[in-house]
Parts: C-alpha cells; structure tokens; sequence
C-alpha cells in the first residue's frame, strides 16, 4: 500500500502526486466534489495533471510502489474495486456464496466482462493470475498479502522451507466454469478479506497473452492487456503517459473521462507554473507553494488528511552499529518532527510517534486505534536523545558515526532531507550524514538491496486494518528493509493472524505495535496530509483513505 504498497513512499502523490511504497491510498477531502460553477459537461472530457515521477512497473507481480499501484489499479479491475472508501464488486457480479465457517467464498463473474482486446475475462484467468503472483519464478514482490488474508496453502507456498514450496496448484482458488471462481482460506475470513481482493496482486492474469510477450511483458504500454475503467493508450518512459477510457470495460457508461495526460515533470515549481498556465487541471503543493497558492487560488485550494504514514527506515542488517537500541533511539528522539511538518511541510501533516495512524480504522470497542494504543514509547526531547547517543557510543566503542541517507529525488526532498541531516548532526555530535538522492526506481533497488544506513519511506494501506501497518515488520517480510526481528512482535502478530475473537485480536495489533515502537527500528515521522489546488471545472476527483491514491473514475470536467 501497500498497497502498497511501498510507499511504500508517497511522500509523493501526498506532495508532489508522485509515488510512496503501496501500498496505496490517498485523503478523503469533501471539497474536492464541490468545486466549480456549473454541472454542465464540457465537450471534451479530458484531464490534464503532472507527476513527480515516472512508472516504475506495470506487472502486479513486481508492484510495491504506490505510483504503479495506482496505474494498475486505474487500468484493471479484480473481484472487487475500492471506492468512495468502500470496497464495490467490480469482476465480480455480487456477493460471494460462503460456506458456514467462512473459509469458501464462490464468486460468479459478470457477463459480457473483456479484456481489452475483446476476449473474455474468464475464472482461469483469476487462477492462473493468483497462481502466477505466487509462482517462485515469477520472482513476485508483494505476495504476502495472500498469506495475510489467509488464503489457504499460500503461507506454505511462500516459505522455501516448506515441502510445498511453490506448488501454486495448491494455491486456495479454482475455477469451476468460465464463470464461477471458488476461492478458499485457511481460516475464517478476516474483516478486510473482500476489501483486499481489490489489490493489484489479486487480479486476473492470461496466461496466453503473459507466454507470448516473454521478457518484454510489461515494458510498455501495449505490452500488457486491461480489464479496468481506462487503457494505457501510450507511455513516453520518463515524460508521462495517457490513459483512455476501456470501451470494454462493464461499467464504462459511467465513466465520463475519454482521456486523462499525465506529465512527468520533478520540479514542483514547473509543475506549478504548468497549474498556473492552464497546462494541467490539479497539482499537489508543498512548502512555500501551499500559503502562496492558497492566498492566490482561494477557491481552488483544498486539503485533507490521509492514512499514510511516514518514516526512516534503520538498516541494523548491514550496519551493526544500528542494532545497538540507544543509537537507534537517539536517531528516533534527535529529530523535531513537529518543526519538520509545521515549518517544511504545511500540508496538515501531523507529527507521529507511532505506526497505524489516526482516524484510519475503529476496534470493536468503537474507538479509533490510537485511541487506546499506548502512544509514549518514542517521545522524548533533543536531550533525551544526546543521553541515548553517549550510552551508544560507550557500549559500541565509538567516537564518530558516518550515515548513509537514501532517499527519492526532486525538490521538495531536497528540503526535507537537510532538514533531518542537519537535526541528526547538530544534536549528536559526531554524526555525520551523507544524503544519497536517487531516482525513483533506483532507490527503490537500493532500499530492497539494504545499501542504505537510514532511508525515507512510507507507507499506505492496503486494506481498512492495523495489520496492513504491521505484518510488514515480521522477520523475513519482503517489505521489512531494517532487518531488525523481535520473536515477541512475531509471535503476537501470527496470534492475531490466528484470533477468531475480535477484541482479544485487536489487543494482540495494539501490543505488537507497543513491542515495535518500544524496539525502534524505524523512525516514525509524520502522518501524511496534503494540499492541492484544482481547477473549478474539475468534479469528482477523489482521495480514498484507502484504495487507489486518486480515484479518478468519478471525475467529470464541466463547462468552463
């Protein structure tokens, strides 16, 4: 989220509309659907917006990003379909027949659903999609959340130490017709369990089209085949991209967009420039742009909050000297996080020690998560953290600590990451930081591959529950880029897994984060707000909580 999701990374579509890892979500801001003078629909329905950075992959199997996350979910389509903060069957024609432990769900398929080339999305497909997200050769990098939902045999198909190892045949989905997909858990469904099928990695695959394509699979636009609201009519690798609305598509009479262009432009002053010229419809602001553009476009303006959450990750995996705890609380206390948002930000951010955010989701007991979550393991002042940092250096034998600091590129990082550098040096003396800014793509190899000491991500969720925000954290998890591992944090996370009762699970989520917070293996910074101007002939935008970043199957661009 998530989903991806790695944004995990959206500093991104939150400030510049550009990427985070997935897992994937975005703000819910009612502004945004009130804008503009008049309903009547303009002749052409096309809008025009700008991004901080290119798509680094159009596979499912190879998605943890939220910029692609958001792509494929825009172009495809699943059993279900996140919107308006809900999930909606989509693929599927209703709900589900279940059996009376609710560990089968049999899904029938809409009629006359087509891939874009006119061929029928069939129940194989769905088989052979979650098989091939599975399959060892695929080399998929985001299928843990089969084994999160519990769907059955996917635990046991992930782990190289299992017999079962890869022998996707044993995978809990099967088709009994074209049109009947039976899908079966190890366990009782959880709540999320039909809100997360709406996921890229739980989509439809043609084995066919996958075969013929080979190696260039994916690469460009016409390299792969859609079943969602929109194609990709064309992609100009590093400058943008056009999406088109899917005349195959079941519901495309209510999609009015015919065209959506997508402009790959870093600068946040160029793509403001380009707002201000009437190059693009919408852009998300940062920094100086937000009072700027707010005092100038009042009516244009808007905010909102969203669920994702943002923080450094601490590699104690190839750095040793970082799995001493001091040195890793004395990183987590020596930086302002309240100046960071206040000062740098000024998007509604707010300043976080903790890891599920607030106002996401409600436990049994009907109050928010963080309502009851114990919030104090990370506070602390400057010189709670300069106490931390000589305990650390005593018990590591040293005087001086040099840190490699990864993070995406483009201007408003930029910012960002002397802010922390500069936070990190001055109140622990003898740090010295090295910011390595790279593109995108890059740093997401370089994040996954732990050639890093601290690195800035996020994340959004992939579904409306603490686990999305937690299971990434257990030992081993593809996502977990700290390689730090508590047997406690793991152990109370697979007893949620296994909880049938829901206040002693939601008990066992808020401990685990207590156990992680209280280890502080990453940073926690900010829970993300944005700020964004669009033009008043823009209707329907819409920034879910989770799901998609920016929905824009709703979008209608009015007369003006």
């Amino acid at each position: 989220m998530r989903s991806k999701a790695k944004w995990s990374l959206l500093l991104s579509i939150v400030l510049v509309l550009s990427l985070v890892l997935s897992a994937c979500s975005g703000s819910k801001n009612s502004d945004s659907k009130k804008s503009g003078d008049s309903n009547a629909l303009a002749k052409d329905q096309v809008l025009n917006a700008a991004i901080g950075q290119d798509i680094p992959t159009l596979d499912p199997t190879q998605q943890t990003d939220t910029t692609s996350g958001n792509v494929l979910q825009m172009v495809n389509a699943g059993l279900t379909r996140m919107h308006n903060d809900k999930y909606e069957f989509d693929m599927a024609a209703g709900e589900p027949k279940a059996n009376a432990d609710k560990t089968e769900f049999t899904f029938t398929l809409r009629d006359g659903i087509k891939w874009s080339d006119g061929k029928p999305v069939t129940a194989q497909d769905f088989v052979y999609g979650w098989q091939h997200e599975n399959d060892p050769a695929s080399k998929p990098a985001y299928n843990f959340l089969y084994a999160s939902v519990g769907i059955k045999n996917a635990s046991k198909i992930q782990n190289p130490k299992d017999p079962m190892y890869g022998k996707v045949q044993n995978l809990g989905i099967k088709a009994t017709d074209d049109k009947t997909v039976v899908v079966t858990l190890d366990k009782p469904a959880p709540p999320f369990f039909l809100s997360i099928l709406s996921q890229p990695q739980f989509y439809p695959l043609r084995e066919d089209f996958i075969k013929a394509q080979g190696k260039n699979y994916a690469q460009d636009a016409d390299k792969v085949l859609y079943n969602g609201p929109f194609v990709l009519q064309s992609w100009d690798h590093g400058k943008g991209w056009t999406y088109a609305k899917n005349k195959n598509y079941w519901n495309a009479k209510n999609i009015k967009l015919s065209k959506i262009n997508v402009k790959v432009v870093k600068e946040l002053a160029t793509r403001v420039n380009l707002y201000k010229t009437g190059k693009i419809d919408t852009v998300f602001l940062s920094g100086d742009f937000i009072d700027s553009m707010k005092a100038s476009n009042p009516k244009e303006f808007h905010t909102g909050m969203t669920s994702g959450t943002f923080f450094l990750y601490i590699n104690q995996k190839t750095n040793k000297n970082f799995k001493n705890l001091n040195l890793r609380k004395a990183v987590n206390l020596a930086i302002n996080k309240k100046d960071f948002v206040d000062v740098l930000m000024k998007d509604g951010s707010n300043a976080s020690n903790y890891v599920v955010p607030k106002g996401f989701v409600k436990g049994p007991d009907g109050q928010d998560f963080r309502a009851t979550a114990d919030n104090d393991e990370l506070k602390g002042s400057a010189t709670d953290a300069k106490a931390y940092w000589e305990k650390a250096k005593k018990e590591l034998g040293i005087k001086t600590l040099n840190i490699n600091f990864l993070t995406p590129d483009g201007d408003s990082y930029k910012k960002w990451d002397e802010y922390i550098a500069d936070q990190l040096q001055t109140n622990l003396k003898g740090v010295k930081v090295t910011i390595n800014q790279q593109p995108w793509g890059n740093y997401l190899k370089l994040n996954q591959d732990f050639k890093f000491d601290l690195a800035f991500s996020g994340w959004f969720p992939d579904y409306q529950d603490p686990m999305t925000y937690l299971d990434m954290w257990t030992t081993d998890q593809p996502q977990n880029t700290t390689g730090w591992s508590n047997k406690k944090f793991d152990s109370l996370i697979k007893s949620a897994y296994n909880e049938k009762d829901p206040a002693k699970r939601w008990k066992y989520l808020q401990d685990a984060e207590s156990v992680m917070l209280k280890d502080a293996p990453i940073v926690p910074m900010i829970q993300g707000g944005e700020a964004w101007v669009q033009k008043t002939y823009v209707k329907g935008i819409d920034y879910p909580l989770y799901g998609p970043q920016v929905d824009y199957t709703g979008v209608t661009i009015t007369k003006h």
